[in-house]
């Protein structure tokens, strides 16, 4: 991990609606500089940006119970403090089709699950990291 990112907490908001891959996704980065925002619906993660934000990452499913994930990433695109925040979608969907309208949407990377925990961590690193060199220029 580079030095940049073991300097600081990442604040992560997670929008997924299965608990085992929250709690995966939680017990993955735990273990590094993160603090984690969970959420279990599009609506719910909105009110967290809107209060608990900024986030330095957002990861989200695809499929989610009212808003869908896709929708929920275009709403997070069209506000300003959202608008260049990294997003990890994750879908147990594996569909070029899906992987293309996330990316679309403004999905940065797409994650097919199930993911291994070194995909998720490579993924995640790889974001912040891409951040952190846009930030710098």
């Amino acid at each position: 991990m580079p030095d940049e990112m073991v300097q600081r907490n990442w604040r992560v908001l997670i929008a997924d609606d299965d608990p085992a891959i929250c709690t995966l996704i939680d017990t993955v980065l735990r273990k590094g500089p993160y603090e984690m925002v969970m959420c279990n619906d599009a609506e719910s993660a909105l009110v967290a940006v809107d209060r608990q934000g900024p986030f330095d990452i957002i990861i989200c499913d695809f499929m989610l119970p009212g808003i869908s994930g896709i929708d929920l990433i275009e709403r997070l695109r069209a506000k300003e403090g959202t608008r260049g925040v990294p997003i990890l979608m994750i879908s147990g969907h594996t569909n070029y089709a899906m992987d293309g309208r996330a990316k679309n949407a403004g999905a940065n990377l797409f994650l097919n699950k199930p993911f291994t925990i070194s995909q998720l961590r490579s993924a995640v690193t790889h974001l912040l990291s891409q951040s952190i060199k846009a930030s710098s220029f």
